[in-house]
Order: structure tokens, then sequence, then C-alpha cells
């Protein structure tokens, strides 16, 4: 059986099996998105927003989970919009795919649409949505789902600029 474990900060949600432990998630909450951008800053990343009743989001976290190593160490952020009260799917999902070890986050608290909001305003919950963000964290949004395609563009474009930037 899966049990909760809260660290005294409330900011981390561990999933585990007795000695084992399965996905960790951080609750998502409205200073959430500043402390992603506050971590990854001058870093690229794509942020991937999903959910476990979204079949093509699905499908794109086999993808990403086929191309996780060609991601950098922090370069790919996983959000599940779903409750937390749903952890325990979320991190077997995560498990499935293989992306137990990316940065993930669940939306927590009783407004998802307040928190949908606070990640973009233009965005209505539509599924699964992504953001490129480049090294000064400028964003674009997509709706529906990646293509392996424009998942390996965009990690070519981010190894360009590391390496120009490294020169």
């Amino acid at each position: 059986m899966l049990t909760h474990n809260f660290r005294k900060s409330g900011l981390l949600l561990l999933l585990c099996l007795p000695g084992l432990v399965l996905a960790e998630l951080h609750p998502f909450s409205d200073e959430s998105l500043d402390k992603i951008t506050a971590a990854h800053q001058r870093q690229p990343f794509l942020l991937v927003l999903w959910s476990i009743d979204c079949p093509p989001c699905l499908k794109e976290l086999e993808q990403l989970g086929q191309l996780r190593a060609q991601f950098s160490a922090n370069g790919l952020v996983l959000i599940s919009t779903d409750n937390i009260e749903y952890a325990d799917k979320v991190a077997q999902t995560l498990i499935r795919y293989k992306l137990d070890h990316a940065e993930n986050w669940i939306f927590s608290g009783h407004f998802p649409e307040r928190l949908r909001y606070r990640i973009d305003p233009d965005w209505y919950g539509e599924l699964p949505r992504a953001y490129f963000y480049d090294a000064k964290h400028k964003r674009i949004g997509m709706s529906g789902a990646l293509n392996a395609a424009l998942i390996d563009q965009w990690i070519a474009a981010v190894k360009q600029m590391t390496t120009a930037t490294a020169q």
C-alpha cells in the first residue's frame, strides 16, 4: 500500500512502498512556477503539463521517456494537472515511462483554474501543453501532443546554444 510522507516544509511528496521510493512529486501551488524558473536560471528547459486521464499526454510521456537521456540534467520539468489525491497513479505513470527521475510536480489545492492561470493566463486547460524555455526564459507555449521530431529539434537547438555560450 502506498503511503504519503511530507517533508516538514510541506514542499515534497514522496510516494513509497516500504523501503522503495517510487517517485518524487513536488506539490504545485501558486508560487511553484517562480521556484521552477529560479531553479533553472540561465538554463533552457522544457515544461510539460499532462494528466493521467489524457491519452495524448501518455503518448507524449512515452516519447519523452525514450528521449530522456538526451535532455540535460535539469532540462525537463513535468507538471501533472491531476489533483494531489491521485499522486500514487501519477507516480506509477512516471515510473512506467521512465520519467520518475525528472523534475516532477503535481497540482495541489482546490482551485486548478487558478494554477492554470498562474502558469499562463491565456491557457484554458487543454492538454497536453508544453512550454519551451530558452536560457533567458523567453518561452513558447504549445497545445497538443509534441512529436519526436519537434522534441529532437529543441534538444539540438539547446545543445547548439550551450556550445555557443561555452565558447
